[in-house]
C-alpha cells in the first residue's frame, strides 16, 4: 500500500497491557473492538456502529480472525487487508497513512496496522478462509474439535481451538475494550449464516466470559440480516455504502460501484444493522455449544464426530459422521460446559440404504432415558419431543441397525433448548 510504513519491531503484548500508544495517550477514549471472521464482514454487518465509535472520538481495534484469501493467493487476501485500512482511513477522515509491525500474543504473532494520529487498530490473525477446501481445514472445525490444528497463512505457527480462545483473551485484556462487537452467537450452524461468522462469534462469546473489565457484547446478524426489514436511513446507507465502496477496490469479488452494490445481495446487507440477544432462552440449537465425542471415526475422511453437530444434512463427505466400521455399540455423546435446559432432539440418519440407525437409546446426564426408534432414510429429521429436563450431557448408543449397515453414523443431532 502506497502510504503504509512497515515497522520491523516485534513487540510483545503482556495481559494488562495497553499496547496502542495513541489509544493510551487518549485520557478521554472509551476502548472499543469489533470481532469478525473476514475482510468486509465488519463492514457490512457490524457498521455503521464502528464509524461511529471512531467519528464519536472512541479508540477502536477491530480484529480479523481470517484472512478471507478463499483459497485465491496471498495477492488477494493481502488487497482485502489493504481494503481495510482504506476503508478505515475514511471513516476517521484522515490519510491512509498506516504504520504495521507485529504483536506476539500468547505465542502467535499478529499483523498490526496502526492508522498515523488516530486510535485506530486493525489486527489480522490470517487464519485460513478455504471455501471449498478440504474439510479439516476450516475455522468450525477447529471450534468443534478439540484436537484440530490449522497453520496461519503466513507461516506462524498452527492455532487450536485452545489457543484460539488464549489469544482473543489476550487481546481483550490488552486492549480493555469496554463495548466488544462480533457476529451472531445466538443462532446455529446450518441457518443460513457463513460457518465462520458464528463460529468466531462463539469463541468471542466464550473468551468475553472470562474477561474482568466492565463490558457490553453485541453480536450482529450475518448474512440472515437479508430476511428482516432495512432498518437504516437514506443518509445512513450512503455512507455505510460509501465506506465499502472504499474497500471495494482492493476486492475483485464484491460489488464495485454504488448502482451494482444497490441492485444486489452487498445493498440489502449495507441498508441493515442488526444486533441479536445473547445466546441464552429457548428455541436454540445448542449441539455445536457441547463438546463432542464418539466411539469411534473415519479420521481418514475427515467424518468426524464432530461433523454430527456441523449444521450440514446430506452432504457426505463434508456434513457426516462416520464410525470406523462399527454398528450396534456405537455411541456419540455431547457434554456442555454448562447446564442447558432441553425439550426436543432433532436426528438425522446418513441418506441411502447403505447406513440406516433401526434402534438407539438417549442417556442424559441426570440419568433418565429415551428409547429411540428407526431414523427415516430419507434425510427427514426423527424428531424427540420430551418433558423439559435440565442436563450437562448425553449420549446415543446404537442398539438396531439395518441389515445392509457396515459403517453407522449420522448426518446430523440438534439439540433444542426448552423454555
Amino acid at each position: 500500500m502506497r502510504w503504509t510504513r512497515i515497522a520491523a519491531a516485534v513487540l510483545a503484548l503482556a495481559p494488562a497491557a495497553v499496547p496502542d500508544p495513541a489509544a493510551a495517550a487518549a485520557a478521554t477514549c472509551t476502548n472499543t473492538m469489533a470481532v469478525v471472521a473476514h475482510e468486509d464482514d465488519d463492514l457490512l454487518f457490524v457498521n455503521p456502529e464502528i464509524s461511529d465509535d471512531i467519528v464519536g472520538g472512541r479508540c477502536v481495534t477491530t480484529l480479523y480472525v481470517t484472512s478471507g484469501d478463499a483459497a485465491r493467493g496471498r495477492d488477494y487476501w493481502r488487497g482485502r487487508e489493504e481494503g481495510e485500512m482504506a476503508a478505515y482511513a475514511r471513516m476517521a477522515a484522515r490519510p491512509s497513512r498506516w504504520t504495521e509491525d507485529t504483536l506476539i500474543i500468547s505465542g502467535h504473532p499478529i499483523h498490526r496496522s496502526r492508522l498515523d494520529g488516530v486510535p485506530v487498530t486493525l489486527l489480522f490473525l490470517r487464519l485460513p478462509d478455504r471455501v471449498g477446501g478440504w474439510p479439516d481445514q476450516t475455522l468450525q472445525l477447529l471450534w468443534l474439535d478439540p484436537l484440530t490444528r490449522i497453520p496461519t497463512l503466513d507461516d506462524g505457527p498452527a492455532y487450536t481451538r485452545t489457543s484460539l480462545l488464549a489469544v482473543l483473551g489476550s487481546v481483550l485484556a490488552g486492549y480493555r475494550p469496554r463495548i466488544i462487537r462480533t457476529l451472531d452467537f445466538r443462532g446455529a450452524y446450518g441457518d443460513g449464516d457463513h460457518d465462520d461468522h458464528h463460529t468466531v462469534a462463539y469463541f468471542v462469546w466464550a473468551a468475553q466470559q472470562h474477561y474482568r473489565t466492565p463490558h457490553r457484547t453485541v453480536g450482529h446478524l450475518g448474512y440472515p440480516i437479508s430476511r428482516e426489514p432495512a432498518n437504516l436511513n437514506a443518509t445512513q446507507y450512503g455512507t455505510k455504502l460509501g465506506y465499502f465502496l472504499t474497500y471495494a477496490p482492493h476486492d475483485r469479488v464484491v460489488c464495485q460501484t454504488a448502482d451494482w452494490c444497490t441492485r444486489g445481495t452487498y445493498g440489502v446487507y449495507v441498508r441493515r444493522n442488526v444486533p441479536v440477544g445473547p445466546p441464552i432462552g429457548p428455541g436454540r440449537n445448542v449441539a455445536a455449544q457441547a463438546r463432542i465425542t464418539a466411539s469411534s471415526a473415519n479420521a481418514a475422511t475427515v467424518q468426524l464426530a464432530a461433523k454430527a453437530v456441523d449444521g450440514r444434512l446430506g452432504t457426505g463427505l463434508i456434513g457426516e459422521w462416520v464410525t470406523a466400521g462399527e454398528t450396534i455399540g456405537a455411541w456419540l455423546d455431547l457434554r456442555w460446559p454448562t447446564p442447558q435446559r432441553l425439550g426436543q432432539i432433532a436426528l438425522y440418519d446418513r441418506p441411502g440404504a447403505a447406513s440406516q440407525v433401526t434402534a438407539g437409546l438417549l442417556h442424559f446426564s441426570d440419568g433418565s432415558t429415551i428409547p429411540v426408534g428407526a431414523l427415516p432414510d430419507d434425510g427427514s429429521p426423527l424428531i424427540l419431543t420430551f418433558a423439559p429436563r435440565t442436563v450437562s450431557g448425553l449420549r446415543l448408543t446404537v442398539t438396531g441397525v439395518s441389515a445392509a449397515t457396515t459403517d453407522v453414523g449420522l448426518a446430523e443431532i440438534r439439540t433444542i433448548t426448552a423454555p
